[in-house]
């Protein structure tokens, strides 16, 4: 079985999605929030931060991917689901 390297604490994740949470709430209070998460990688981090936030935001997600039927991505990205929000 390959070894494992941690390059990032939990703790340190944690810390820091705290303190972008603090910038986020602070810099968008009184605004209109939109966050965008793309999926599936960043779910778990945007869900994170969503409960940290001290402001109200909506949510939308996008599905994409530079792979295809690859292990190699080809550095095209197509999108595979779009926002379901209109943000013009």
């Amino acid at each position: 079985m390959p070894k494992i390297s941690v390059l990032v604490s939990r703790e340190e994740i944690k810390a820091k999605t705290e303190e972008l949470a603090r910038r986020i709430s602070k810099d968008y209070e009184g605004k209109d929030l939109l966050l965008v998460g793309v999926l599936k990688g960043g779910f778990v981090f945007m869900a994170d931060l969503v409960r940290k936030l001290n402001i109200d935001c909506t949510l939308d997600f996008m599905i994409v991917s530079s792979y295809g039927t690859k292990s190699k991505s080809t550095g095209a990205v197509k999108i595979i689901k779009d926002l379901d929000i209109d943000i013009e």
